[in-house]
């Protein structure tokens, strides 16, 4: 079967009622880009992460259909064999807004696009669905439209939006999983025969201890102190009389970020910030890891060796008892 007429060779094409019209006809134009929006919509559907967006999108692109046929139709009167955009539309539309940003953090500025790939392209749907919106107010100067069409391509326009910033939301999310995974392995490979060489000491253990005790008591600080291993491992935990409860859980959380970083905890404030490499860090591990001061890795000959958690006083306080006590066995730089 061809799929050519012939009849559009000289710039004009058919209305459903059969009138031909200039293929730049305001009602042409304004299906016209309502395919092109469906087009893209077909390149989100095929590239969104959230499980949720695909059904969605192809709803949308369902509508679509019935809404260019709605605008290629002359007639006002309502075709018993075809399917109208209805308030139950916009409804979806605007639950689906809902959902989405109810997931993703505030924002308070222009989302530059770009971040990921599928938020990308709804992000390019979104400005497909404001351009069908102008064409659509062109056309309703021109000819009556239906008032609910003009509020589902708005509503539209911020449906996609919202999709775009979950697919951004996610990715970052992946992201920052990959990041702190790899770090995690990386310090957390079986120790070789020259890690196991370099690995502190039960004499370097308890200077260590007896530092950062004997400054705490000095300022009259009660803290939890905490030590693992270059793999995470507990090695020791001390809890002075006093010490605050919750410090039992913060000392540790340090001792761990700070191996599985590579990084004093206090230097990692600032990447986990909106905007950083790091965003969500502190959220997307459950509470593993700690991003504030008083978690400090310990080195040898450029190999980490351990880490030191300190918990119970301000965050100076913490840092001030860590620092001094890593000074004591001289293990505060690679």
């Amino acid at each position: 079967m061809a799929i050519y007429t012939r009849t559009g060779d000289a710039g004009t094409t058919a209305l459903f009622s059969g009138q031909r019209v200039s293929k730049t006809h305001p009602r042409v134009e304004t299906y016209g880009t309502l395919d092109e929006l469906n087009s893209a919509l077909s390149l989100c559907a095929c590239a969104v992460r959230a499980p949720q967006s695909q059904p969605i999108l192809e709803a949308i692109q369902l509508r679509i259909f019935w809404f260019s046929a709605e605008l290629a139709t002359e007639s006002e009167a309502p075709s018993p064999k075809q399917r109208y955009v209805g308030s139950e539309d916009i409804a979806a539309l605007e639950q689906a807004i809902d959902n989405a940003m109810a997931v993703v953090p505030d924002v308070h500025s222009f989302v530059l696009p770009g971040r990921s790939e599928s938020a990308s392209r709804l992000h390019f749907a979104r400005t497909l669905a404001r351009k069908a919106e102008r064409r659509l107010v062109e056309l309703n100067e021109q000819v009556n439209v239906r008032q609910v069409l003009m509020r589902y391509i708005n509503r539209l326009s911020d449906c996609l939006y919202a999709l775009a910033r979950l697919e951004d939301h996610l990715a970052h999310q992946e992201k920052v999983i990959t990041e702190v995974a790899a770090r995690y392995r990386a310090a957390t490979q079986p120790l070789t025969a020259k890690a196991n060489a370099a690995s502190l000491s039960f004499h370097e253990l308890h200077q260590l201890a007896k530092a950062a005790l004997t400054y705490a008591d000095a300022i009259n600080v009660p803290v939890v102190i905490s030590v693992v291993d270059a793999q995470g491992i507990g090695m020791l935990s001390w809890r002075m009389p006093g010490a605050l409860l919750v410090s039992s859980e913060l000392a540790p959380k340090k001792a761990w970020t700070a191996v599985a970083m590579k990084s004093a905890t206090h230097e990692l404030s600032d990447a986990v910030q909106p905007g950083r490499p790091l965003y969500g860090l502190d959220t997307h591990m459950e509470g593993k890891v700690v991003t504030f001061g008083g978690g400090y890795p310990l080195w040898r000959d450029g190999e980490i060796i351990g880490g030191l958690g300190i918990s119970g006083g301000s965050v100076e306080q913490d840092m001030d008892i860590a620092q001094t006590a890593i000074a004591a066995i001289n293990m505060g730089k690679k």
